[in-house]
């Protein structure tokens, strides 16, 4: 018999700037999986990582002015699940450039400058062949 383990997080999926296509793909790939997923408003840009990864939503101002773009940001997933959860998006043809994990480090960062450093680190790793 397998033990819950209470004090995990949950696993959830933020996803900005998907087309509605995209979205209802990763909809159900996240429910046959077991991931939450919380669909990020363009007018939530200027919330932080843990405002969007958090289980609540509260109130909050308008961004006045959202980036483009598409992101996925993965909160509660360990190294395995991540990789997991990242390989059965591919084969279920679900590209997003733009992907990133919660972390201590970024928790407090607005979603729109973890956005510009993720579109830079992308392309500075596109342009020497690095991760596609």
């Amino acid at each position: 018999m397998m033990k819950a383990d209470y004090n995990k997080p949950a696993r959830l999926i933020a996803a900005y700037g998907l087309e509605e296509k995209k979205l209802s793909a990763l909809s159900v790939f996240c429910d046959r999986e077991g991931i939450r997923l919380r669909r990020v408003l363009p007018d939530e840009a200027d919330r932080t990582v843990a405002e969007l990864c958090s289980s609540y939503a509260e109130e909050y101002r308008s961004c006045s002015a959202p980036p483009d773009g598409e992101c996925l940001i993965f909160a509660g997933f360990d190294r395995g699940e991540l990789s997991a959860a990242v390989d059965g998006l591919r084969e279920n043809g679900i590209k997003v450039p733009l992907k990133a994990i919660a972390t201590p480090s970024n928790l407090g960062w607005p979603l729109s400058a973890l956005l510009t450093e993720l579109a830079r680190e992308h392309e500075y790793m596109s342009g020497r062949g690095g991760a596609k």
